[in-house]
């Protein structure tokens, strides 16, 4: 989750008060930023500094009463609302983590932080159905989308003939964070004659993972870049397939998929739900993490990856040996749980309340950041006591340094996984270190990340159907100490022998995955565009002068049915063809369905209308017609008898037009140069008629508009029944 931090404060008091959290001489901070909070107690900014560092290390009460302060001295800043929202998620109060994020939401509805803490609780929080978690995800598609202007077409896919996929990942998490210890082993087990591979980093850490995955790849260092430029480096580096790693979590670069810089993107990895975005062409999950069914929480189709959607590799300082069962020592059995506490909620505490009736002997640790707090600690107990479950039976733990962390799974017998949001690498290291592990899949695939491992491994067994069964599941084992024995000592060899640890295998999948996805894409968009060509009609446009000042297609061809290619004789307006009408030889016969003129034959002599006539019936397709218009020099002449030469008959973009600019050419661009503007004919409705028909035109139709003081016709190539002629003269001409 993203936290909201003031950026003053004093930073060599706040520095020693981490330097001592970070050798854990939790006392001594603790006073320190109690005393920094009480002796500054009217700065707002100085509370939320202290309040983010309070928390990062687990006292959420001390933090929620600096966020308080802050709140309280600064009643409109909703950066203390947006910490205690996280405060509560963090303690399991997932009921007021909803609250404070809809209250949130409802002032600040386009904070993209904002926006992105609130999906991802929801994956928390057992009281959200799957249909809503949707609807909401898709909500934030949508205003992503929206933010870069609209939907953007999928840019080209270039063939990959005799060249490697150019893939591009994307995270804020690519150092020693659960995303970055998956993933760094598969980038660097990439096989470059089959892919290329570009990492986006949007993170601050550097450590060992970024290091590693920096040597294995093009890294590229993007925190600083906006969407807008990371978009833009992605593009210029050619990515094929981009993925995405973070999803909707803290540092997620999502936005930026929302401007489609890729031909193909994927989701895969560091999110466990949809992401919303409706342009994603894939999420990668597996049968076990995505049975049928699921496709109805996703707005991305689902590629299901063959062998599972994760690989681990254990981190190199965990111990080399597996302990021996903590019931040897202890006598007893003792149950565990080392997740996030915000994956906590009654539902869990129900159950494992119940596991421990059942196992009337046996002990439960729990350990996370969070119980340094004393007060959170007190909560906790109570929850089991008031459950029927003695407090010395439970013993919760602070924070660790990692490898002390790995260590104290030798005082596990069994981990007992939340619900509905389940252990991901906190399995993966529980089962490492021979710890089996009991859960109990739902239906969102979060609460399915430890099912897909112990199906990896072989021991579906420990996937409950329901809260009996996870109890029964979690007993049995505790009462069979030969199978316990059993299983410390031989998981390692399960996990090393299963696709779970295959990282050459996974890989190699994954690249065939990924390949198949793009050549798969690549077709069907080849197919597209032949329909398109098969369906789409063109229309000739003659002499619009400039796209972006020029003139516009009637109403009637501004549609995807309708494909503009712009003919002009001034190269400096930039068109499709460079050519003029009376010499369109670079236009091959019969190859264009319609034509616009606006305002173009009278720019050629009288004698010379024949032969523009004839090149448009050339390139005109059988069926094709023709779209033209131009002064009505009766009505033009009408005004010349009123003597109003010189005044203004209408007002056009270029300024006031005068029977003068019609009947010879715009006179401040003829002016400047622009000698090709001159008028040198001009028609009646008669006088185009006949032009019309002597030319080859089979059927025409044309109408004075008075007020435009021009004439408008629509001919067709071949002939026409008046009423379809009709019928298209409605279409396609003015009102």
């Amino acid at each position: 989750m993203t936290s909201l931090r003031s950026l003053h404060f004093d930073t060599a008091t706040l520095a020693i008060a981490r330097q001592h959290a970070e050798v854990g001489q939790f006392d001594d901070f603790l006073a320190l930023c109690r005393q920094i909070s009480d002796s500054l107690a009217d700065d707002p900014n100085l509370q939320l500094d202290i309040g983010a560092l309070l928390s990062s290390y687990g006292f959420l009460n001390d933090a929620r009463a600096c966020y308080e302060k802050a709140q309280t001295l600064a009643p409109t800043d909703l950066r203390a609302q947006v910490n205690l929202a996280n405060l509560a998620r963090d303690a399991g109060e997932h009921a007021e983590a909803r609250r404070l994020y809809t209250d949130l939401l409802r002032q600040l509805p386009d904070h993209p932080a904002i926006r992105r803490n609130a999906l991802t609780s929801l994956e928390y929080d057992p009281e959200v159905p799957d249909a809503e978690r949707l609807v909401q995800a898709q909500a934030w598609g949508a205003w992503a989308i929206a933010r870069t202007g609209g939907v953007r077409p999928r840019p080209a896919l270039q063939p990959l003939q005799g060249r490697p996929l150019r893939i591009g990942y994307v995270s804020a998490d690519l150092c020693q964070h659960t995303v970055g210890l998956f993933v760094k082993d598969v980038l660097k087990t990439h096989d470059p004659t089959r892919v290329q591979v570009f990492a986006y980093s949007a993170g601050q850490v550097n450590d060992w993972v970024a290091d590693e995955i920096r040597s294995a790849c093009t890294f590229r260092d993007v925190a600083s870049l906006d969407d807008a430029a990371l978009a833009d480096q992605i593009r210029a580096d050619g990515i094929d397939v981009l993925i995405d790693l973070s999803g909707h979590t803290a540092g997620s670069r999502l936005t930026a998929f929302a401007h489609r810089p890729a031909p193909v993107m994927v989701s895969w990895l560091g999110y466990f739900a949809t992401t919303g975005l409706p342009t994603m062409d894939a999420v990668l999950l597996d049968a076990w993490h995505a049975p049928s069914g699921t496709e109805a929480q996703f707005a991305e189709p689902i590629l299901r990856l063959p062998s599972g959607r994760f690989c681990y590799q254990p981190v190199p300082w965990a111990p080399a040996e597996v302990s021996a069962s903590a019931f040897e020592r202890n006598g007893f059995i003792t149950f565990g749980c080392f997740n996030n506490t915000a994956k906590f909620n009654a539902g869990v505490f129900d159950a494992w309340a119940r596991v421990l009736h059942a196992v009337p002997d046996a002990r439960l640790i729990l350990k996370w950041r969070t119980f340094n707090d004393e007060a959170f600690r007190q909560q906790v107990t109570d929850t089991f006591t008031s459950r029927g479950i003695a407090a010395e039976r439970i013993e919760l733990r602070g924070p660790s340094f990692h490898a002390d962390l790995l260590k104290e799974y030798a005082d596990l017998d069994i981990a007992l996984d939340p619900f509905p949001f389940t252990g991901g690498l906190t399995s993966c290291e529980a089962l490492w270190m021979g710890v089996p592990v009991v859960t109990w899949p739902q239906t969102r695939v979060v609460s399915r990340q430890t099912h897909a491992f112990l199906h990896q491994i072989g021991l579906p067994e420990l996937s409950a159907k329901d809260t009996d069964d996870y109890v029964r599941i979690a007993a049995e084992l505790a009462n069979d100490r030969e199978r316990l024995t059993q299983l410390r000592t031989t998981l390692r060899d399960r996990m090393r022998a299963s696709p779970l640890m295959d990282v050459a295998g996974f890989t190699r999948q994954l690249e065939g995955t990924l390949i198949d996805l793009y050549r798969r894409i690549e077709a069907e968009e080849s197919h597209k565009a032949m329909n398109a060509r098969i369906l789409q009609r063109t229309i000739l446009h003659v002499g619009p002068g400039h796209r972006n000042n020029g003139a516009k297609l009637p109403v009637a061809f501004q549609s995807s049915e309708w494909q503009e290619i712009r003919l002009d004789i001034d190269p400096a307006n930039e068109p499709d063809i460079v050519g003029s009408m009376l010499d369109m030889a670079v236009v091959a016969d019969a190859s264009v369905d319609a034509i616009y003129s606006a305002h173009n034959i009278e720019h050629v002599y009288a004698h010379e209308v024949p032969l523009v006539l004839k090149e448009f019936l050339r390139v005109l397709k059988p069926d094709g017609f023709l779209v033209v218009t131009c002064p009505d020099l009766q009505t033009v002449c009408q005004l010349v008898a009123e003597d109003k030469l010189g005044d203004a008959a209408y007002t056009s973009q270029a300024g006031p037009i005068t029977p003068l600019d019609i009947l010879y050419g715009h006179g401040a661009a003829l002016a400047a140069g622009h000698l090709y503007m001159a008028h040198k004919t001009g028609f009646t409705l008669k006088t185009l008629t006949q032009a019309l028909h002597a030319a080859g035109f089979a059927s025409s139709a044309g109408k004075r508009r008075l007020k435009g003081l021009d004439l408008w016709f629509v001919a067709s190539k071949g002939p026409m029944e008046e009423e379809a002629l009709r019928e298209l003269a409605g279409k396609v001409l003015p009102g």
